[in-house]
């Protein structure tokens, strides 16, 4: 590689949503730039006119910008920069056909489709490989394909592969995988539509756009003989090559949807934080240092090697994954905390808007003491909702459970009054009262403890009880005691 400038890209097709693999694929290129400060390009190569729609390349814009992938170039000025479109460049992928075809590295070719099936039904009946060769169309002389070209007969332009000798691919992750040009068709470069096919596209585009370095999926290795005729046959240097190993479910087959999530806005929506999902896919199969986790992005660029990326399949753990994004939770501060919620209590009907900015303090100390509690953005509602609101909707098997012991039905009203008497709200004064009652009773304080927080809660498990009773209020949590010994009383009577 004589080229020092380290440029790379991330080349996706937009015909579906960007999958998770996909986008660790964009993340090893952005990385590799970043450790080296070079260039990320994003290219969209939607020469598939058929299949790509505006729709993918939206998605995927979004899903790159959500989870933190900025490119460093697109066509134009100023910023942000849209990615490049392989269906604005046509012109380039026509200028490099001709200059093939003037060099002889190519050919005109007028098989029809007919004549391809039966090359191929041949090949089959003698039991070999069908490999198109040009036949008769590979030596034509210039002048008779260009008579057969002005009396409108349709062709392709194909490349003219040796037929002999071998490509060699220098992969950075696999070492050198060797191809026998024998087994490589004269490819097409130019459809019979004047677009250029995918190999094609690639090759002229990663030559034009000076790229040092190819990342991508293994799933293009079997492409890259056919890039790297091209971009010999077109003089260019030839870039490094790295071929990443795709993503698989647990059960190791290909990541879909029936492992849960697949694509980057599912992720989104089921409230993985995009630094977590980043953090995660960095780590995954790149060879990183098995005793740490959790790193900034300056630090898996600093640490990123794409000769340490492993050359077996990465298995994809969503409950790694989850418990990765508990660790960004729990360092978020309580004002971010608080801004998160607030949208997601106002939808879920927890709180108004009004309510949450008049007391933004208390929010701010409720999210603190549950983000330990919190393993995704999606569980605030539930986790936070009981803070608002007035009594609760209790389960009736759970409250009977909790209340129809003797000892809470005698002494839950008394706890009550202890605690509607207190002369200040605090955890301590709230704590006093509850052990207290409980040793004058010479019973342990968990049978005092259990039903308040159900009754203040309405759940058998939370936060610390005494800290949440005073983020609850006064006001409120003896509502609810009053509610739940009401309940009681009304259950001790049936």
């Amino acid at each position: 590689m004589e080229n020092n400038e380290i440029r790379v890209r991330y080349a996706p097709s937009p015909t579906g949503m960007l999958h998770v693999g996909g986008v660790r694929t964009a993340l090893f290129n952005w990385l590799f730039a970043r450790k080296n400060g070079g260039t990320f390009v994003l290219r969209i190569e939607d020469t598939d006119l058929a299949r790509s729609t505006e729709a993918s390349v939206d998605q995927l814009e979004r899903s790159l910008r959500w989870i933190g992938l900025d490119w460093d170039e697109g066509p134009g000025i100023g910023g942000p920069h849209p990615p490049y479109r392989q269906t604005e460049r046509f012109d380039l992928y026509r200028e490099a056909a001709k200059k093939l075809l003037d060099s002889g590295a190519a050919y005109y070719d007028f098989a029809t489709s007919e004549e391809l099936a039966e090359m191929r039904e041949r090949a089959r009946a003698e039991k070999r490989q069908p490999i198109y060769t040009g036949g008769e169309y590979r030596e034509m002389d210039p002048a008779e394909a260009r008579k057969k070209i002005e009396a409108g007969e349709p062709y392709t332009v194909r490349f003219k592969t040796p037929r002999e000798g071998q490509t060699v691919v220098e992969d950075m992750i696999r070492g050198p995988v060797t191809f026998e040009n024998s087994n490589l068709e004269d490819f097409v470069l130019m459809k019979s539509t004047d677009t250029p096919t995918y190999n094609f596209a690639a090759a002229v585009d990663d030559a034009e756009m000076r790229i040092s370095h190819v990342i991508r999926g293994d799933d293009h290795l079997s492409n890259t003989p056919r890039q790297i005729l091209i971009l010999e046959a077109l003089g260019n240097t030839l870039p490094g090559f790295a071929h990443v190993p795709m993503v698989l479910g647990p059960d190791k087959k290909k990541l879909s949807k029936r492992h849960g999530s697949a694509h980057v806005e599912e992720f989104a929506a089921q409230g993985y934080l995009p630094d977590a999902l980043f953090n995660y896919l960095a780590l995954l199969g790149a060879g990183y240092a098995a005793d740490e986790e959790i790193f900034s992005r300056d630090e898996l660029a600093e640490r990123f090697r794409v000769d340490r990326v492993s050359g077996n399949p990465a298995v994809f753990d969503e409950n790694k994954l989850r418990s990765i994004n508990a660790v960004y939770i729990r360092r978020m501060s309580p004002s971010d905390l608080a801004d998160m919620a607030t949208p997601m209590l106002v939808e879920s009907g927890a709180a108004t808007q009004e309510e949450l900015e008049a007391d933004r303090p208390r929010l701010e100390n409720i999210m603190d003491l549950l983000k330990e509690r919190i393993a995704l953005t999606t569980d605030i509602p539930d986790a936070v909702g009981y803070f608002y609101g007035g009594t609760l909707d209790y389960d009736e098997a759970e409250f009977e459970k909790q209340f129809g012991k003797d000892f809470v039905r005698e002494n839950f009203p008394e706890l009550a009054e202890r605690l509607k008497a207190l002369p200040e709200w605090t955890e301590e004064s709230i704590e006093e009262a509850v052990r207290g009652l409980a040793a004058e009773k010479e019973k342990g304080a968990r049978h005092l403890i259990h039903p308040l927080r159900f009754a203040t809660t309405g759940r058998t498990v939370s936060a610390g009880l005494f800290e949440t009773m005073l983020l609850l209020g006064r006001e409120r949590s003896l509502a609810r005691i009053e509610d739940a010994a009401q309940k009681m009383q009304r259950l001790s009577v049936g």
